[in-house]
């Protein structure tokens, strides 16, 4: 009785620990190119924004370069940091061979080199909405669309061209295939 009972178990058994295997396998897998998501993508967009934020707080505070200050019709004023739109170029550069280090393609090494623009972006598009709630006044919404208007193209359109330049020198695919070559010594 035993035996029989084994002899019926036995396939049963074996298929689980067949598809038990191929999940962990494919769980890896996954894990694995998730990994390389963020090693490609995700930790250089992040390095190259606080890098970013950090040369754009330290050069609105160098006192040889003033700010360059604007006004609109609606009395929105932005200011920006000579000194950081000279460096955008740079950390654009930065992020792009960071990612192409790690073999990163040319779409990951451009989104990286971008990733400062981008980010700036989805911060001002959730924080226009935000502000508006949080502080009730939803009579300005003239002056907040300006606001919003005006602070993206200052400071997402505008870095995300200096960004740009920056990264072309890794974006062909030259520069990929001597990366790649690089790596493989």
């Amino acid at each position: 009785m035993r035996e029989r009972i084994i002899e019926v178990v036995e396939p049963y058994i074996s298929g689980l620990r067949k598809r038990t295997s191929l999940r962990c396998t494919a769980s890896r897998e996954k894990e694995d190119a998730m990994n390389m998501r963020v090693r490609r993508l995700w930790a250089p967009v992040l390095s190259t924004f606080l890098l970013s934020v950090s040369v754009q707080f330290v050069a609105l505070r160098v006192p040889q370069l003033p700010p360059w200050v604007f006004f609109t019709r609606n009395g929105v004023s932005i200011v920006l940091a000579p000194l950081w739109m000279l460096a955008l170029p740079f950390i654009g550069a930065l992020g792009a061979s960071l990612s192409l280090r790690v073999g990163g393609n040319t779409r990951d090494c451009l989104l990286t080199a971008l990733g400062s623009a981008w980010l700036n972006g989805g911060i001002l598009t959730l924080g226009v909405p935000l502000s508006m709630v949080i502080e009730r006044h939803f009579s300005s919404l003239s002056i907040k669309l300006t606001a919003y208007i005006v602070y993206m193209i200052a400071w997402c359109l505008a870095p995300a061209v200096l960004l740009a330049l920056g990264a072309l020198p890794w974006l062909g695919r030259k520069a990929t295939m001597r990366a790649r070559g690089a790596t493989d010594l």
